[in-house]
């Protein structure tokens, strides 16, 4: 199984809908190029993203996670129930909605440039550049569902997918993470004892539970469309194989994390986004398209071990009184189904 690459410079909008829903119904992942967000924005978007985690714990901390907002800071706290163990990861969390925001964007702070020169990165600066990505973000998740929705949600008006997702509203639920993933050399049990977070100290131990540790544990995302920004050289991220019967479109269930799951290579392409299914998305749609599991792999390598992860995650989800509506369940709003999975997968 190959992820799907689809080429949004084709002036032929019939032909990309036709590729869109081919991937995002055999395979639930795909990737993007020429989609029309700036390579100079989303560099950008990845220097900050590496100035600010590499800033001191107390530092982050000063924007802790905040759960009614869904916003802030964490580290190490996210538990997929696959797993029932804490990603080796931290996070910074963005949610466009009217007041989620308020005292959680980093202001008066100090990030190292890399060629060693100090800058004061004022409110405006971090805020400017999370807000413009999120647009943008915004915009292409809204053509992709605008170009699947005659086919995969024939039964809802035109128009009523990509109008169900807003942002900086009252009633918004999209966000954007920012993500790091540490280098892996010393036993991160240790250092969660000490109670040092610093990066320095985020350095964790693959020998001994390369099988049983994981950056990110297998999961589903519980939105609608996911683009992740990925860097070339930064390897890790993998969805399941989906095996399909043709002759009676039955498909093979492997495991999660068991022997009897395939997990493919999701790599990076140079100026390309990541795209996938969400459950939200799965459900407006019938279950016509497919919410892959995916997973972030621990390192294979030395060289791979020795350094950082970064990503950049935009969820696409609908708005809280958005109704989710298909022909075989009952309708529920976005912002209940959001709710009951947003608390399966936070741990307590």
């Amino acid at each position: 199984m190959e992820i799907p690459i689809i080429d949004l410079s084709n002036p032929n909008n019939e032909e990309i809908a036709t590729q869109l829903w081919n991937a995002a119904h055999n395979v639930g992942f795909f990737t993007l190029i020429n989609h029309s967000i700036p390579q100079h924005q989303i560099d950008t978007l990845f220097t900050l993203s590496e100035q600010f985690f590499g800033l001191d714990s107390d530092t982050k901390h000063q924007y802790p996670f905040d759960r009614e907002k869904n916003s802030g800071y964490e580290f190490m706290t996210q538990k997929p129930p696959s797993t029932n163990v804490v990603d080796l990861k931290e996070t910074f969390q963005v949610t466009a909605r009217e007041g989620c925001m308020d005292n959680l964007w980093p202001s008066d702070v100090s990030l190292q440039q890399k060629d060693g020169e100090e800058q004061q990165q004022e409110e405006e600066g971090f805020q400017e550049v999370i807000m413009d990505m999120i647009a943008n973000a915004h915009a292409l998740a809204c053509r992709v569902l605008s170009l699947l929705e005659s086919r995969a949600c024939p039964h809802v008006e035109r128009g009523t997918l990509p109008n169900s997702h807003h942002i900086w509203g009252e009633d918004g639920q999209c966000t954007l993470r920012l993500l790091h993933y540490p280098p892996t050399i010393v036993n991160v049990e240790d250092e969660q004892n000490k109670g040092n977070h610093d990066n320095e100290s985020t350095q964790i131990n693959t020998e001994n539970d390369a099988n049983t540790r994981w950056r990110c544990g297998a999961h589903t995302d519980w939105g609608s469309l996911t683009l992740l920004f990925q860097r070339v050289g930064e390897d890790g991220l993998e969805c399941r194989r989906r095996e399909v019967d043709e002759g009676r479109r039955r498909e093979v269930d492997e495991g999660v994390e068991g022997t009897s799951a395939t997990w493919v290579e999701v790599p990076p392409e140079e100026g390309g986004i990541t795209v996938n299914i969400g459950d939200m998305l799965k459900r407006w749609s019938d279950c016509k398209l497919y919410s892959n599991m995916h997973r972030v792999r621990m390192p294979k390598t030395s060289e791979e071990c020795a350094k950082s992860r970064y990503s950049v995650a935009f969820f696409l989800q609908a708005d809280k009184s958005a109704l989710i509506e298909n022909m075989s369940n009952e309708p529920i709003t976005a912002g209940d189904y959001f709710a009951a999975r947003i608390n399966a997968h936070f741990s307590e």
